[in-house]
């Protein structure tokens, strides 16, 4: 009994069960909800749970936002045509919504696990980007088909070794791991796709 009161008996320690399934995340986010309501000083799994979860998505779009950031203005500086950055970067979007699109296809849905996948979609794929708009602009052949240049079959063969290598992720037993092969390996494809096809 120490455990549920103090010794001058005017402080409770009081034990909350939810009628719900809080396996589920929605479950779990309403009544953490309607126990804060109740009280802001309540603690427990769910709570931390909520608090983290919460945390963890406030950090990603940080990192998402500061990586494309960084990554524009670094193009802006480099590249000698202004305009290129902005095509990168419109194909590196379009490869986001893409992948966006397909792991909800796929119910694919982002958790602490694979979420860290997005930012290093962004670094693999701007340097594709790079390097088919530096063949563009500096030695296009006679045919101007960009995708029969050594350029275009180094970025895929550069694309299908980290899909093969992040790939086998996939398959491990540990489901936060394996979705995050999943969806970087669908990034990588879709950027792949977008800076052969878009960005030309």
């Amino acid at each position: 009994t120490r455990r549920w009161y103090n010794k001058k008996g005017d402080r409770y320690l009081i034990e909350i069960y939810p009628s719900e399934n809080i396996q589920d995340n929605d479950a779990m986010r309403r009544f953490v909800e309607e126990l804060q309501t109740a009280d802001s000083r309540v603690v427990g799994s769910p709570v931390i749970n909520i608090e983290a979860s919460d945390a963890v998505i406030k950090a990603f779009q940080q990192a998402f936002s500061y990586a494309l950031l960084v990554i524009t203005l670094l193009l802006l500086v480099l590249l000698a045509h202004k305009r290129d950055s902005v095509y990168i970067v419109a194909s590196l979007l379009t490869a986001a919504i893409f992948t966006g699109g397909l792991s909800v296809l796929l119910d694919i849905p982002l958790n602490f696990a694979n979420v860290i996948a997005l930012p290093l979609i962004l670094g693999i794929g701007v340097d594709s980007g790079i390097h088919i708009l530096h063949r563009f602009r500096t030695a296009m052949p006679a045919d101007n088909s960009l995708l029969g240049t050594s350029s275009a079959r180094a970025v895929v063969v550069s694309a299908m070794t980290t899909m093969g290598s992040i790939g086998n992720l996939a398959f491990s037993p540990q489901l936060g791991t394996a979705s995050m092969g999943k969806l970087l390996t669908i990034g990588v494809a879709m950027t792949l796709i977008c800076m052969l096809f878009v960005l030309p």
